[in-house]
């Protein structure tokens, strides 16, 4: 008779963080392109929810999704996430290190220019209030994660990250292009991919792209 599969040789569960002006079902064709290979999860992150209070704090998002995996019985996790969500994902590898496996990263907000800070406020101010509305998303939501990001560094952490990064940037977000490259060269163990024809939001924008790079960097051999 077979033994029992080792739990330990069982793929991590994927945590996926939606980014600022996304919901969770943003995630859609990215889970449709990855496959059934792993489990995976999209939870809204704190501050984020539809009902919850508007305002946001980066520690208290990370500490939600913290919380909602270890009521699942999730004790590591590789994590994929995108603008505010890749943050979240940064910070969970600064506080709660033996929770993260490997992470993919893209947009993180690490440390946000004012100048940038600016123009998504009014990009989000452009967004028709249908389009948020369908996407489940609240514009004062999102303005008071860009209010709470205001005079952010969260540089100085970023050293004691151990887990093994991919830092994912579309070729048309040329800011973003450049920050990628500073975000991993000031992690100790990250490289860079530039995903061609793609803008800030990579998991929807090239879903399939980020999808097959994931999946690569995930099926790696571990550090």
């Amino acid at each position: 008779m077979p033994s029992a599969p080792d739990p330990q040789d069982r793929p991590r569960p994927l945590v996926l963080l939606h980014g600022l002006g996304q919901s969770p079902i943003a995630w859609q064709d990215f889970v449709s392109a990855y496959g059934a290979g792993r489990p995976m999860t999209a939870p809204w992150m704190k501050g984020l929810k539809p009902k919850d209070p508007v305002g946001f704090d980066l520690g208290a998002a990370a500490s939600g999704v913290a919380d909602e995996l270890e009521l699942q019985g999730v004790r590591q996790a590789d994590f994929v996430g995108v603008s505010v969500g890749a943050s979240v994902a940064l910070r969970l590898a600064v506080e709660r290190p033996e929770l993260v496996g490997r992470l993919v990263l893209a947009g993180a907000l690490v440390r946000p220019s004012k100048g940038a800070l600016r123009v998504q406020r009014l990009a989000m101010r452009l967004v028709p209030e249908s389009k948020l509305v369908d996407a489940g998303v609240s514009r004062p939501r999102m303005l008071a994660v860009l209010d709470a990001l205001k005079g952010f560094d969260g540089t100085e952490s970023l050293r004691s990250v151990t887990a093994s990064t991919l830092v994912v940037a579309g070729s048309k977000d040329k800011a973003g292009v450049a920050a990628a490259q500073e975000l991993s060269q000031q992690l100790p163990d990250a490289r860079v991919q530039v995903i061609d024809g793609a803008g800030p939001l990579v998991n929807t924008e090239s879903a399939r792209e980020l999808a097959d790079l994931t999946h690569a960097f995930l099926d790696g051999p571990e550090p």
